[in-house]
């Protein structure tokens, strides 16, 4: 192949390369922000769990983390 060949391969190649790019990192993102919405929820639950209201009574002590 000559030069020229090989240069417009590769110029042909960037916008491939920025839309393969752009698919992975939209993807990752989402997969990170489920699973962060994942660990809250299940923070959140037990949390409430813990804490809830008909946990407290005056006999028992409130329990420390």
């Amino acid at each position: 192949m000559e030069v020229w060949h090989v240069l417009v391969i590769g110029i042909l190649m960037v916008p491939l390369f920025l839309i393969a790019n752009y698919v992975v990192v939209k993807w990752a993102v989402k997969s990170r922000k489920e699973r962060d919405d994942r660990i809250e929820r299940v923070v959140a639950m037990s949390v409430a769990r813990d804490m809830g209201s008909q946990k407290f009574s005056k006999k028992r002590p409130r329990r420390r983390f």
